[in-house]
């Protein structure tokens, strides 16, 4: 690392403020229909013209817009990920990292004090937030095409009851059962969540292959019999003794030879790299009670002792960040 990496990576912020007001304010899908100068981008959006064309030039020094004799169009990036029209939309991920602003501007509080600086509800108390975070899974989801990695990943021939813990916006079934005719699919989430749920399963015309369950699957029992049980992004916002005993309780809920896939970031034993993972164990300190990112041998331990065999983690290729941990009943 030089004096350049460093002070890049102390001004990160700057990048991100950047990228998160251009979606807030619509900047790119003024753009969809034909290319356009400062002046009418800013009457468009209700925006002062000199303070708009500032911020079009610094989109642009990020290649997040073209410029040619003051006139800004959008790359093929833009158009792919940042129009609320495209089905890789990632806004809705963008704007609820922008709604976590204030907590990380606390995190010297959390250092000293181990504690979240906020209430780790898992935004069920505002139902606002529960929308922000629920379309941001979503968003994420669909734009990088975890679903479709995972159907072409995995076996799903012998699969045809799916549990899928935590699911939020039902991203994962939804897509799934449409790949897979003969898959059904249960979701248990918090009621809060399954409000919104309920909305993308009517909208997918799944509500006949999708079974919503009403629950706090840390302290609820699960109902069911499944061939696969499926945790994304689950883990990493419990502690340590919560997943032991998750692991231990859904492994009740599988049936002989049913497996177990747990998809997060999963640190080496050192718990320093990948970097994504040890970064985002902070964001977990700061809005969760005890969680963070786990290795491969601590979650290995979990089903082990949950009577899992044949446990293995699948790395996935880029430009995922996670990993796959998978366990046999």
């Amino acid at each position: 690392m030089n004096f350049s990496d460093l002070m890049s990576l102390a001004s990160g912020h700057v990048e991100a403020r950047i990228v998160q007001t251009a979606v807030e304010l619509g900047i790119f899908d003024t753009l969809e229909a034909s290319p356009l100068g400062a002046e009418a981008i800013a009457t468009s959006r209700k925006l002062n013209s000199q303070a708009a064309e500032l911020l079009l030039n610094a989109l642009t020094s990020l290649q997040l817009l073209n410029k040619q004799s003051d006139i800004f169009s959008l790359p093929d990036i833009s158009k792919r990920y940042l129009l609320v029209s495209s089905p890789n939309y990632v806004g809705g991920m963008i704007r609820f990292d922008s709604s976590l602003w204030n907590c990380w501007e606390k995190l010297p509080d959390a250092i000293r004090s181990g504690k979240p600086v906020r209430s780790p509800n898992m935004y069920q108390d505002d139902a606002n937030e529960t929308e922000i975070f629920i379309k941001a899974m979503d968003s994420l989801v669909n734009a990088r095409g975890d679903a479709d990695l995972m159907a072409n990943t995995l076996n799903w021939e012998t699969v045809s009851e799916l549990l899928d813990v935590g699911s939020g916006p039902a991203t994962y079934p939804i897509a799934l059962c449409r790949r897979f005719p003969n898959l059904r699919a249960a979701i248990i989430d918090l009621p809060a969540t399954l409000n919104i749920t309920q909305r993308f399963v009517r909208e997918a015309g799944m509500d006949d292959r999708i079974r919503l369950i009403a629950g706090d699957y840390r302290k609820d029992a699960v109902p069911g019999d499944y061939d696969l049980i499926f945790l994304s992004n689950i883990i990493h916002g419990e502690d340590y003794d919560n997943n032991r005993s998750l692991i231990r309780k859904l492994a009740n809920n599988l049936k002989s030879s049913g497996r177990m896939i747990i998809k997060d970031h999963i640190l080496d034993d050192g718990r320093a790299n990948p970097a994504v993972g040890a970064i985002f164990s902070l964001l977990m300190l700061l809005t969760t009670d005890g969680g963070r990112c786990y290795s491969f041998n601590e979650l290995r331990a979990w089903m082990e002792g949950a009577g899992l065999s044949k446990v293995e983690q699948i790395e996935l290729p880029f430009p995922f960040t996670s990993s796959l941990v998978i366990g046999t009943k």
